[in-house]
């Protein structure tokens, strides 16, 4: 999962980590047999939601996504980032999906050399329930792991450590309105001597308003606590107006852009984020 704000060895954490992806490996299966014992139920249950920009969709879908995002801060450092950003995403069932996310970024600033690497790997189990479906209700979880595919040196994700993200999701469409709400937990495990346990809270909301069949409108906003961490009590919070549009009746392919903007003590940044997507 990635709607963040500024746009070798066997994998091991610790049991708390482990519990909350047996947890989520224990709900997968049981929500996977529910929906096929419905396929053939009505088609309000099949509730789908449009994709928001920032904001991950609460819907389990089957589509490619590329990301193209350069963000640039205004403070004393001038750091300039760009990075691309390739998806996909296959849905088992109406209920369950399972996403990969592979980044590579471009950084350069006035104090240190400009570096380039692939970041870290993203995979994501999404679940969702329909038992809410018929009054246009979807709430979800899952759990997403960032893989140790990235570059300590370079400071590009992380040669050695695993993230683990933990989120609920919740979401709401009435004719033309969608609203979307996140709420995920993210912690860092196979930390080395010496290095400080992260743990951070992050909220996503996205309010989406269909202008007509080929034009969506958004506003999105994102903010994030540190909880645990050299960082802790500190907050950053995003505001993201976008707009979506379809160049074809079937709505498969889409385009999409959307412009953060910092607040508080982070106001100085400014993020663009360009999307494609398309749906099979």
């Amino acid at each position: 999962m990635y709607g963040s704000s500024t746009f070798g060895s066997t994998l091991r954490v610790c049991p708390r980590s482990t519990s909350v992806i047996l947890f989520v490996g224990l709900l997968i299966p049981y929500a996977v047999l529910r929906s096929q014992e419905h396929d053939d139920d009505q088609e309000h249950e099949h509730l789908h939601f449009s994709h928001p920009l920032v904001t991950e969709s609460p819907s389990p879908d089957t589509k490619i996504r590329f990301d193209y995002i350069t963000t640039r801060s205004s403070n004393a450092t001038r750091e300039r980032e760009r990075e691309i950003r390739l998806e996909g995403e296959f849905a088992f069932t109406h209920s369950v999906s399972l996403a990969v996310v592979t980044p590579y970024i471009w950084r350069k600033n006035q104090v240190t050399p400009a570096v380039s690497g692939l970041g870290s790997v993203e995979l994501s189990l999404k679940a969702a329930s329909l038992a809410l479906a018929e009054r246009g209700i979807l709430l979800g979880g899952g759990v997403t792991t960032a893989l140790p595919t990235g570059n300590d040196a370079k400071e590009i994700g992380s040669s050695h450590i695993v993230g683990v993200e933990s989120f609920l999701d919740a979401a709401y469409k009435r004719n033309a309105l969608e609203l979307v709400g996140f709420a995920t937990l993210s912690s860092n495990f196979r930390r080395r001597a010496g290095e400080e346990s992260e743990r951070n809270l992050t909220f996503d909301f996205s309010a989406l308003y269909r202008i007509q069949s080929r034009l969506e409108g958004l506003i999105e906003a994102t903010t994030e606590r540190a909880l645990i961490g050299p960082e802790s009590g500190s907050q950053q919070t995003f505001i993201a107006p976008g707009v979506k549009i379809y160049p074809f009746t079937n709505r498969n392919l889409m385009f999409g852009a959307s412009v953060e903007f910092g607040t508080g003590v982070v106001q100085s940044t400014r993020a663009l984020l360009l999307s494609a997507f398309y749906h099979f």
